[in-house]
């Protein structure tokens, strides 16, 4: 492949970063990932770039190729997008939505069957720490929930 049509980590996204990786270690071409994934190599290619907004459908054939949960590839896909915590200006929920990711494959655990009920999802997210800003919030909300 001529220089000029190589991409560079420099101008690469996070995810950019991560599928050349994945090229590298697999020894294969950005061509065979496209044809694996049944994505465009263009497209593929576009959404290694930083600024580029790759569609879900690209991070779901995609995600299947690498072995990935495509929501791993979409907070990487649109890192530094998601709105910020005004209280702290790293990349916090970033972070924190990735490092769930990496435990649960580190743990070798896979998704549920049946996805979870709204109830059991916020008990999991009290349990971890988060919290409504305004405790008078919750009341409101259970309030609705039972009628």
């Amino acid at each position: 492949m001529p220089a000029r049509l190589q991409i560079q980590a420099k101008d690469c996204s996070p995810l950019g970063l991560l599928i050349l990786q994945y090229l590298e270690e697999h020894h294969i071409s950005m061509n065979r990932l496209a044809e694996m994934a049944d994505i465009p190599q263009p497209r593929l290619r576009g959404a290694c770039f930083k600024g580029t907004c790759p569609t879900p459908e690209t991070l779901r054939k995609l995600s299947k190729v690498m072995g990935m949960h495509h929501l791993e590839l979409y907070t990487l896909a649109y890192e530094g997008r998601i709105a910020k915590r005004p209280e702290d200006a790293d990349d916090y929920l970033d972070s924190l939505i990735r490092e769930l990711f990496e435990t649960a494959r580190e743990m070798d655990l896979v998704p549920p069957k049946q996805r979870p009920s709204k109830a059991r999802i916020e008990r999991a997210l009290r349990e971890l720490g988060f919290a409504h800003q305004d405790e008078r919030q919750v009341e409101k909300i259970r309030t609705l929930r039972s009628l």
